[in-house]
């Protein structure tokens, strides 16, 4: 079985509970999305489009490819999907707080230099992880 790769982006929408998950590149005519209450569940909607899509297709006599997903989180989502205590990682940034929950939710759009404010606090974090710091016990 053919396996195709799509690009997905993970939303959140403005309030609770609204995530979606789209992948602007079609497969043939059959559009790509899932929608949930979290990062996670919009992830797995748009996953269980690509089964609901395959089983429609075998009962027609087709095949529909398997979809690797290359999923990209905006704000808000990606703070849904890992979750970080957002205080703590804007004074890590030294972003303001409140300004940060308000792009989580959706309130204020960033501009591209907050955004990449926050991706370079991402790798900087991440960076941080993989080089370890040693955690064995708790201090006495």
């Amino acid at each position: 079985m053919k396996t195709v790769k799509r690009v997905a982006y993970v939303e959140r929408g403005k309030g609770k509970g609204n995530f979606s998950c789209f992948a602007p590149e079609p497969i043939g005519t059959f559009g790509l999305a899932g929608y949930g209450k979290t990062a996670r569940e919009a992830m797995a909607d748009i996953r269980l489009t690509v089964q609901e899509y395959k089983e429609m297709e075998a009962g027609e006599g087709r095949e529909f490819p398997d979809v690797d997903f290359d999923f990209r989180l905006d704000v808000g989502s990606f703070f849904d999907y890992y979750p970080i205590d957002v205080t703590a990682f804007a004074k890590y940034i030294g972003m303001n707080a409140s300004v940060l929950r308000q792009y989580i939710a959706s309130l204020r759009e960033p501009r591209e230099s907050q955004v990449m404010k926050i991706r370079e606090g991402i790798k900087l974090f991440a960076s941080d992880l993989a080089h370890g710091l040693p955690l064995e016990q708790p201090a006495v």
